[in-house]
């Protein structure tokens, strides 16, 4: 699996392009620079099998309509943040007069759900608290941890739908998974599971905690 960090739109949101060997590809969260990604795609000339969001905020979705016009990759998101997709104030875009090109989703995920990209099998888990329908993906030893889990900290839960309670839930699913990871977040560096385990003093809370 290789991973390609994007870095899109004011906020620098990470825009991952993740591949295998086949040529065969998943686009996680692109928030803006479609031009950006897709010449990306083109040069190496992968085939977007699907486009995975995180959650549903607008500097992780207003590239999507046009990615999807480009590769006819199928949309997936919770049914949490699936209005996002097709209602500005829900995003956030109204809130920052981004312009919104409105799209439906084609698949639905739940807590659980799988899709198979070539050789590599993406998973998402449920981890509300940035947003309701935030969750993180996880393919191999990487999580695509969104605005869930950033290095040294976690989403902000003061926007609608966040909720503090919740993400440190969530921060402690995550803590409880298996072995190590790699983490590449929504926003700055990526980090490891056993780094944040150890260091981030919000997933610290999470596992001392008991909310």
């Amino acid at each position: 699996m290789k991973v390609e960090t994007i870095k899109v739109g004011h906020l620098q949101t990470n825009c991952y392009v993740v591949y295998d060997e086949t040529g065969q590809a998943a686009v996680i969260d692109p928030g803006a620079d479609a031009d950006r990604i897709l010449a990306f795609i083109e040069e190496n000339s992968l085939n977007v099998k699907y486009i995975f969001l995180t959650h549903g905020h607008f500097d992780h979705i207003l590239a999507v309509p046009e990615i999807k016009e480009a590769t006819g990759a199928e949309i997936v998101i919770t049914e949490g943040d699936a209005h996002s997709l097709s209602k500005a104030d829900k995003s956030l875009a109204s809130l920052v007069n981004a312009r919104q090109e409105y799209v439906e989703p084609d698949i639905l995920a739940q807590d659980g759900s799988s899709y198979e990209v070539g050789n590599m099998k993406f998973t998402y888990m449920h981890t509300p608290g940035h947003t309701v329908g935030s969750s993180v993906i996880i393919s191999g030893n990487a999580i695509f941890s969104g605005d869930t889990l950033f290095a040294d900290d976690c989403g902000r839960c003061d926007l609608p739908g966040g909720d503090y309670s919740e993400m440190l839930r969530s921060l402690r699913k995550i803590a409880s998974l298996d072995g190590d990871y790699d983490v590449y977040p929504g926003h700055d560096e990526s980090t490891t599971l056993s780094r944040e385990r150890s260091f981030n003093v919000n997933m610290l809370e999470a596992i001392g905690g008991s909310r």
